[in-house]
């Protein structure tokens, strides 16, 4: 035997050796798969804008420093973080994969009993025509590969049933198929096979177990606030606040629950983590590119909606337990605690599975109120800062006096933006919207239109200098005086709070009106100033309101 036919038979022994031995590990891989990291959640914040930030905990025994996940959440980028709560412990890899699990499914089509009978013989009715023999082969599907192309292709369904005859192999359309039947011993459930995200991590340390966080922010949870003002006591208004929390990303059972007060910042709250396995790579630069170019719209339901997320430390908790007349029954006050700008009601023991809704009340508190009327006048004069006069636009019913309610924060509570029910006992006055207010300070509620208090308003000029010269541009100095007529025709007396938006410089205004330039609009040549009044106005009482303002008007060149 030559050296050459030697060495030839020896690489073969080696190479079935090496072949025999990656088949044992594999089967020994399959038949002794990772510890699982069972882990409950016990903290969540809850942020307005649909985020919530879950931390959970669980301890796992480690196979060769290994374990692995039970499932993989749909964290944002950046938000998802495994760390160990064992000081001497540390992670030091973290692996993302797809695990193929096959369990017994109850077959619901005749496709599926074609398939779990593989080998068995049946009677077939297919296009009312009988067909005897063994069931020899169901095709599979046709997936296009790659998987994971930019547009990719979808599947050739299969619609073949291949059965042996006395005859030979015949063919038939599965979907022609309309009755089967089969022996004693047919099966009813069919294999099915599943890919399950999953996270393999090692951990640097000697132990054979180790407890571990696993922390995240994920879409699919949101709490909406809401407020009943009683106003039955004609001295203090009882306000009451609840938490509606709303469910649809995973169970909650007895956790702690962080519902936030604040403003978002979540630059890329709409980009999932690689991590989550749900993207390709070229999805994932598309959904970056998106994320950093969105930005928050501002409006009153994104006020009411938006939240921000940080990190979690609870202070002294502030109880409170009162009565209410409403339901005749007491509200204790949840724990609340200050987080930076962020305020964060704390909530213990919350139980909420995926799907459901829930509310929880958050505080009930008397507070200081008092009765006004509200006028917010527009400015109607149609020049800018700049001294350009536009076409008039018609004005829109906005001018109406409002019953509204003053109500003063005294609370322990800072007060989100949120809808708000006035009541008087049982009975419903109005519905609106308290927007954010800090502890200590004032909110206006609106209640009803205040038919009787009758308003008029007027503006003139009084003097006007010609040909004013600024900026190497012409323009006329207008004086204008602006009267406003309040009646009250209630017959009782009334508080009323009067603002008024001017384009100019505003020299005087009567009932010692307030004035304030706004630091808006500098580059121009008129200022931006707002009046305010806050007039008592007596039951049959009218009132004439006056102020004056000079505003520079363009002029325009004749040719």
């Amino acid at each position: 035997m030559s050296k050459y036919q030697l060495s030839k038979i020896i690489f073969c022994i080696l190479l079935l050796m090496t072949l025999s031995t990656l088949s044992m590990l594999a089967s020994e891989d399959k038949e002794n798969p990772l510890p699982i990291l069972n882990t409950k959640l016990k903290t969540i914040a809850v942020f307005k804008n649909g985020l919530g930030f879950f931390i959970r905990e669980g301890q796992v025994e480690l196979q060769d420093k290994w374990a692995v996940t039970e499932s993989v959440p749909q964290a944002t980028l950046g938000s998802l973080w495994i760390g160990s709560l064992d000081e001497d412990t540390q992670i030091e890899e973290v692996i993302a994969f797809f695990e193929e699990i096959k369990s017994d499914t109850e077959a619901i089509t005749l496709q599926e009993l074609l398939k779990a009978n593989i080998g068995k013989r049946v009677t077939v009715t297919a296009n009312n025509k009988l067909i005897e023999g063994t069931i020899k082969s169901i095709p599979e599907d046709r997936v296009p590969y790659p998987e994971s192309m930019q547009q990719p292709i979808p599947p050739q369904p299969a619609v073949i049933v291949i059965i042996s005859t006395k005859k030979g192999e015949v063919a038939i359309n599965r979907n022609a198929v309309s009755k089967i039947e089969f022996p004693p011993n047919f099966s009813t459930k069919i294999l099915t096979q599943e890919k399950a995200k999953r996270f393999k991590f090692k951990l640097a340390t000697r132990k054979k177990k180790a407890t571990l966080s696993l922390s995240y922010l994920q879409k699919g949870i949101s709490w909406i606030p809401g407020y009943l003002v009683n106003i039955e006591n004609p001295k203090k208004a009882r306000i009451t606040m609840k938490a509606i929390l709303i469910n649809d990303i995973e169970d909650l059972e007895n956790a702690d629950a962080f519902f936030v007060v604040g403003y978002p910042n979540f630059m890329y709250a709409d980009v999932l983590s690689p991590m989550a396995l749900d993207q390709a790579l070229s999805q994932f630069i598309t959904g970056l590119e998106e994320g950093t170019r969105r930005r928050d719209e501002y409006s009153l339901l994104s006020n009411i909606m938006r939240q921000a997320r940080t990190s979690i430390s609870v202070v002294e908790a502030l109880k409170r337990s009162s009565d209410y007349g409403y339901t005749a029954t007491a509200i204790k006050g949840v724990p609340g605690a200050s987080e930076e700008d962020l305020f964060l009601y704390h909530k213990k023991g919350i139980s909420l599975r995926k799907g459901e809704r829930a509310y929880y009340h958050i505080f009930s508190q008397e507070v200081d109120y008092k009765h006004i009327y509200e006028w917010n006048v527009p400015d109607t004069i149609n020049v800018d800062t700049s001294g350009y006069q536009f076409s008039e636009e018609s004005q829109a019913d906005t001018e109406q006096v409002w019953h509204s309610i003053k109500l003063g924060n005294s609370t322990d509570y800072p007060w989100t933006t949120a809808p708000a029910l006035t009541v008087s006992g049982w009975k419903p006055l109005a519905q609106d919207v308290i927007n954010y207010t800090p502890k200590g300070t004032e909110t206006n509620l609106k209640l009803t239109v205040a038919t009787d208090i009758k308003t008029n308003r007027n503006e003139y000029e009084i003097e006007r200098e010609r040909d004013v010269k600024l900026y190497r541009s012409s323009y006329d100095l207008v004086t204008i005086k602006g009267e406003l007529y309040i009646h009250n025709a209630k017959s009782q007396d009334v508080t009323l709070e009067i603002k008024k938006k001017v384009t100019g410089d505003v020299r005087e205004a009567s009932h010692d009106g307030k004035i304030d330039k706004v630091a808006e609009g500098l580059r121009g040549v008129n200022l931006n100033s707002f009046i305010s009044w806050e007039i008592p106005v007596k039951a049959g009482e009218e009132v004439e309101v006056t102020y004056t303002y000079k505003v520079y008007i363009e002029r325009k060149s004749p040719f």
